[in-house]
């Protein structure tokens, strides 16, 4: 059952309400995604229609990647920071996914990164959050490229594609800022920041920053 919106609405209420709303679109979602994938079987592979159901599958990639980014903001759950290898966490999050669902990921692990202090639900979502962002813009001509290095006041991230044209934050595909608001907020919840940068001549580049 859908949780009530009352005047006296709590951001806990508003959590619950949020997340009971996202369950009831992803059954939806699901089942569209599951026709578009046995559509595709019963296609001949040189059929015309093949595109937009591909195209069918990407929108509802997206949407999913929407709703846990919004998500990720309404969550009201407090920070419990644990000692982590920042550099398994990614490569775990990274294998987590599909090969299919993602293009190319490079990365460059530093071998002499410190433990980061950082709560593994929410570390885990910052990764996912910033490789969904890259997902909707990289191609396999211009890859998503990941490296960390050890800093003067902790771990940086940085997460970069060459992919051109993009000239501003309204220039990329929807939900994009959500996704940016997103990593900002696990970050500062850190005592951590995440910046960004959108050139059309380089490309874009996301860099967090763990104390």
């Amino acid at each position: 059952m859908t949780p009530a919106l009352t005047e006296a609405a709590t951001p806990q209420s508003l959590e619950n309400l949020l997340r009971a709303v996202a369950h009831e679109i992803r059954q939806p979602l699901s089942a569209i995604e599951s026709i578009a994938y046995y559509l595709s079987l019963a296609l001949p592979e040189n059929d015309k229609h093949r595109e937009q159901l591909a195209r069918v599958q990407q929108l509802v990639e997206q949407s999913s990647w929407i709703l846990s980014n919004a998500l990720g903001l309404a969550d009201s759950r407090s920070v419990s920071p644990e000692s982590i290898d920042l550099g398994e966490l990614i490569t775990q999050t990274i294998s987590a996914r599909p090969a299919a669902l993602d293009p190319p990921v490079e990365c460059d692990i530093a071998s002499d990164l410190p433990l980061a202090r950082l709560d593994p639900g929410y570390g885990r979502a910052l990764i996912e959050n910033i490789l969904g962002f890259f997902r909707q813009i990289a191609t396999s001509a211009h890859p998503v490229r990941l490296k960390t290095a050890a800093a003067p006041n902790g771990i940086e991230i940085e997460v970069s594609t060459a992919a051109p044209s993009y000239r501003s934050i309204a220039s990329l595909p929807p939900g994009s800022a959500l996704s940016l608001d997103c990593a900002r907020r696990i970050a500062a919840m850190h005592g951590g920041s995440s910046t960004y940068l959108i050139d059309p001549a380089i490309g874009i580049q996301v860099r967090v920053m763990l104390p």
